[in-house]
């Protein structure tokens, strides 16, 4: 009896405990925009108006300079994202390639 009640208000305490918030975890993602580097530091941008929606971060193993061979380029980076403020950072672990140039696409008009 006594093993029984102990085991009760364990489980009551475990699910009683406040739950810890989910802290900035990675989360795998694909992105799909044009590498571009502002400040120093590589980034993703949209194919829309080339705002940067992320900072790009090398995978373990790989160099920096991988950016710059696609800098201009419109691709598909493959990794994990991290939300932070003002951008989110990927750490890329693959690159493909869409296009060899990145222009502004055109905004739809409407008649």
């Amino acid at each position: 009896m006594r093993n029984l009640l102990g085991l009760l208000i364990i489980t009551f305490c475990m699910a009683a405990a406040p739950q810890q918030p989910d802290k900035a975890r990675p989360a795998k993602a694909s992105l799909n925009g044009c590498v571009d580097e502002h400040d120093g530091q590589y980034v993703l941008t949209n194919d829309t108006n080339l705002q940067p929606i992320a900072r790009l971060k090398p995978a373990a193993g790989s160099p920096e300079d991988n950016f710059a061979r696609h800098v201009g380029h419109k691709v598909t980076v493959t990794g994990t994202l991290l939300k932070e403020e003002p951008l989110p950072v990927m750490t890329v672990g693959s690159v493909v390639v869409v296009s060899e140039t990145c222009t502004p696409s055109a905004e739809t008009q409407h008649e």
